[in-house]
């Protein structure tokens, strides 16, 4: 698994991006398609601020506001992964990408009295279920996402975000 890792805000500094992102993909992965661990998938991940992210949120969704998370998925289907070894040589197999914004973060965190970095895993959990084509826009898809968040989050020692 590659992850691509940009950090373009100096608040990121404060925390260890790529321990926390390389902790939390592993650990969803784990629960949620082990065999892929070792595959050529790659996942982008950028470590922003509230400005970058408002603009790719009004871009790209058409919110003119900041946001924690964004999350493009590159519309992959299960069967595309499935016929995907991994093995083969060439470009790794892009499953798309994160943007994080640091003061939405850091705010949601204070608000939420969390540490940063617990919340930095819970959203990047999330954001990587939707990468897999998860959805949380109907109540039966938002409680079957919601649990697997919080098994993933349990294998991080993370409390349940939900309760």
């Amino acid at each position: 698994m590659n992850l691509e890792i940009s950090v373009e805000s100096d608040p990121w500094n404060e925390v260890n991006v790529k321990a926390v992102t390389e902790d939390s993909v592993e650990a969803a992965f784990s629960i949620i398609e082990p065999h892929r661990l070792n595959s050529a998938i790659e996942i982008c991940f950028l470590f922003t601020n509230d400005d970058e992210v408002r603009l790719l949120n009004k871009t790209y969704r058409g919110i003119d506001k900041p946001t924690n998370v964004l999350s493009f998925p590159t519309n992959l289907t299960s069967e595309d992964l499935d016929d995907y070894s991994g093995e083969e040589e060439g470009p790794a197999y892009i499953l798309g990408s994160v943007a994080l914004a640091y003061e939405t973060i850091k705010r949601e965190s204070l608000d939420q009295n969390k540490t940063v970095e617990n919340h930095l895993k819970h959203l990047i959990v999330h954001s990587l279920l939707h990468l897999l084509g998860h959805t949380h826009a109907e109540a039966t898809a938002a409680k079957k996402m919601e649990s697997l968040e919080v098994a993933i989050l349990g294998k991080l020692n993370v409390s349940n975000p939900y309760q």
